[in-house]
């Protein structure tokens, strides 16, 4: 029986939000641990609205729909395979451009399971590329060019795709790889600037990101944000800072039930008291005045939503930036109402997962569970701000 092609076209935004979690689980030092993940998502969303850690180059955001109009020629009962084999066979010329980072299908090839329409649907939507929402299956059947004349006897051609042209050779030949022409640089950055008005994305794209910055707070160019995004990036910023003593003091409690059940030396231990005692030192003033309730104070007015956070996440969240902001790190890594804490935070977020406390699963820790301060995407954002910015610049 010949193999079929099949398309479930549930929402793309659900689908977004399935493959995101399964790749940070890929991730020790990424994972939602302590069930933070709402939060981070939706300050994630305020800051960068429309994007995704799946995504990785700003380029795909043309191969997409440059894909779908490609099968479109195809007769209509081979629109789909004919899509499918379109999206993977842009791997191998990608591959041998002069930058291939960040290509999806690097490790499987042609055998690649996620394509990058199923990556970046929700990020076409957001950003009119679509020229109104669809699924896959009616943005398929809605890609051929469709050409009408105008009382003038002017001929003109439409699609579902507001992008630039297909060039000529595409899929077999994409001799520029990654790197975007200056047309298309300039049609992205105009897509943002109309559809994420107010937000840090709408003025990073127009003042480029540092290419080294470890966060957008560490960022020239995000500090200087105007007040809107700004006040959005602080919250972000004191959020992590915050929380981030909770996810350290998780991986001590880790590192010392892993050593005292004999499934890992002492080493983690001392790191992470270093940690806690670094991270103590660095936390700001503003952050020692921080709660819950300014933050989603400003998701509501600056982003217009706030997330509704379950009663169990509001409580650990209000009580752990009680401690912080009452005792010094080095009181909280021996007491006993904040390891508590944690452990119940622990039960709550991951069930029969846990890990502290069970030698089975202690026996797989590596080292390092959701130990890395959250920054909100910036790593992926600021590749692609800077895909952006590279072709802006070229002639």
């Amino acid at each position: 029986m010949a193999s079929v092609v099949t398309w479930l076209d549930v929402s793309a935004e659900e689908q977004r939000r399935m493959r995101e979690l399964a790749a940070l689980f890929t991730v020790r030092d990424s994972r939602d641990e302590l069930g933070l993940g709402l939060l981070r998502d939706s300050i994630s969303d305020a800051l960068f609205p429309g994007t995704s850690t799946l995504h990785t180059r700003a380029r795909y955001l043309l191969f997409v729909p440059w894909c779908f109009q490609h099968a479109a020629r195809a007769k209509p009962e081979q629109r789909w395979r004919r899509l499918d084999e379109t999206e993977r066979s842009i791997i191998s010329p990608l591959r041998s451009s002069a930058d291939p980072t960040g290509l999806l299908g690097e490790r499987a090839g042609a055998a690649l399971k996620n394509l990058p329409s199923s990556a970046y649907w929700s990020m076409l939507q957001r950003y009119g590329i679509l020229s109104h929402p669809a699924t896959r299956a009616e943005a398929l059947a809605a890609s051929a060019m469709r050409r009408s004349v105008d009382d003038d006897g002017q001929t003109t051609a439409s699609s579902i795709w507001s992008v630039p042209s297909i060039p000529d050779g595409f899929p077999e030949s994409i001799p520029e790889g990654f790197a975007l022409a200056h047309d298309e640089a300039t049609w992205l950055r105009d897509r943002i600037l109309e559809h994420a008005q107010g937000s840090l994305l709408t003025h990073l794209v127009q003042h480029r990101p540092e290419d080294d910055s470890s966060a957008p707070w560490t960022d020239a160019a995000a500090i200087a944000a105007p007040e809107r995004a700004a006040r959005v990036l602080q919250q972000a910023e004191d959020f992590s800072a915050v929380m981030h003593g909770a996810q350290l003091l998780y991986n001590l409690m880790l590192a010392s039930d892993a050593h005292r059940l004999d499934v890992a030396d002492e080493s983690r231990i001392i790191e992470y008291r270093e940690r806690l005692e670094a991270w103590d030192r660095e936390l700001t003033p503003r952050a020692h005045k921080w709660q819950l309730s300014d933050l989603l104070h400003v998701l509501r007015e600056e982003h217009g939503s706030a997330p509704t956070v379950a009663p169990s996440t509001r409580d650990f969240i209000t009580r752990w930036t009680s401690l912080v902001q009452s005792t010094n790190a080095g009181a909280l890594v021996d007491d006993e109402g904040a390891k508590a804490l944690i452990r119940q935070r622990e039960r709550v977020a991951k069930g029969a997962k846990a890990r502290l406390n069970n030698q089975r699963r202690l026996a797989s820790w590596g080292g390092a569970s959701g130990s890395a301060r959250l920054t909100f995407r910036w790593s992926t954002v600021r590749g692609i701000l800077t895909d952006i910015d590279d072709g802006l610049q070229r002639a």
